[in-house]
């Protein structure tokens, strides 16, 4: 119920709120499609350790704990590569 509020609310005074084009208060994000990079990064050949790590250990045991799988995510999405 909170949340239904304050979206109802937020929405109220931004007549943008369900898009983002033309959205003030939504950065637009100049995602980069980079097939080299994304296969580096499900090799697990970024050159940043720890996201490696959590790759090889995706790759050689098929899991990894829910916190590395937000660290891979972010790293792909919105921390270094920007890949859609």
């Amino acid at each position: 119920l909170l949340w239904r509020e304050f979206f109802y609310t937020a929405a109220t005074n931004n007549p943008c709120f369900d898009k983002m084009e033309s959205n003030p208060i939504c950065v637009q994000i100049p995602w980069d499609r980079n097939p080299e990079a994304l296969a580096k990064w499900a090799e697990g050949r970024t050159g940043f350790p720890w996201i490696d790590a959590i790759m090889t250990q995706l790759r050689q045991e098929g899991w990894i704990h829910h916190l590395a799988r937000h660290a891979v995510a972010c790293f792909l999405t919105r921390g270094d590569l920007w890949i859609s």
